[in-house]
């Protein structure tokens, strides 16, 4: 792999974790419509995918978040003030920007989707805000991210799921080592020796649980996308739907989140839409 597909890999990535946090802020913003705080958030996210889409010359995608930039832009400025039009504006430009990053991950292009109506219907709500609201409290929200607290991605690395599974593996070969090492020193009464066993012991203990705790996931990870699923279930219904989520930072191994995430998700779909339920399970 050159650098370019480097670069373009690390893009995906962060990219899809920020998608994903701008869900929950988008959600979140709803409710609270002048946190600054949380449209600074949102606001970084976005002009960051637009201004690597010049890099990459990714023109689909950069037109849509200059359109998306720019409604954010008027939020930022107290022009505006979100609204469920705006909201499920945004909500669906974070969608097709998904789409349009898997497209680039499985073909290396952007696909050939028509985005004219949602980058036409981002502009229409630009001119919605002719009189200017209050301005927001709080410092000044600004294009430079420099001064702003660094966010946990920045501050840990990323390990290939496929590399850590690997690990694991060997971890379990040597703790079966170890114990026939165990067995073995049972025999045996010579102190450096079953000193030296001893530490092995100890030393591949602290592995095995070191490793398994790099398995582990908070399950709010999981539960980060169902405001999401909520709020568009409620619009869709015409119901006012509230979600609380109580022990999000419990931790799981990450083959429990997968195998539940799905089922979890049609429990909650049908908890607003009864007529559904057990749909998942056809």
């Amino acid at each position: 792999m050159n650098e370019l597909d480097e670069v373009l890999k690390e893009f995906l990535i962060e990219s899809h974790e920020n998608l994903d946090q701008l869900d929950r802020d988008l959600v979140a913003l709803e409710k609270a419509p002048r946190d600054r705080e949380r449209l600074a958030s949102i606001f970084r996210t976005i002009h960051t995918i637009k201004g690597t889409c010049g890099f990459f010359d990714l023109t689909r995608l950069g037109k849509l978040t200059h359109a998306g930039e720019n409604l954010l832009c008027r939020l930022r400025d107290g022009q505006l003030v979100l609204t469920p039009d705006i909201a499920s504006a945004l909500l669906a430009l974070v969608d097709v920007v998904r789409t349009i990053l898997r497209n680039l991950e499985t073909t290396g292009q952007e696909g050939d989707g028509d985005y004219t109506e949602l980058t036409a219907r981002l502009t229409r709500l630009q001119a919605c805000g002719d009189q200017p609201s209050p301005p927001l409290a709080g410092p000044t929200i600004t294009e430079a991210s420099d001064a702003l607290t660094p966010t946990v991605a920045e501050s840990a690395i990323r390990v290939d799921v496929g590399l850590l599974d690997r690990l694991m593996n060997l971890v379990g070969e040597l703790v079966l080592a170890r114990n026939q090492m165990l067995q073995f020193t049972a025999t045996h009464r010579d102190s450096a020796f079953l000193s030296t066993s001893q530490r092995l012991n100890l030393i591949t203990t602290e592995l095995q649980e070191g490793v398994m705790k790099t398995r582990m996931q908070p399950i709010g990870n999981l539960w980060g996308k169902l405001p999401r699923v909520v709020r568009d279930l409620g619009i869709a219904c015409g119901k006012r739907v509230r979600i609380e989520l109580d022990g999000q930072d419990t931790e799981l191994d990450r083959s429990i989140l997968e195998a539940i995430k799905d089922p979890l998700t049609h429990l909650v779909r049908n908890a607003v839409m009864p007529s559904r339920r057990w749909a998942w399970l056809n």
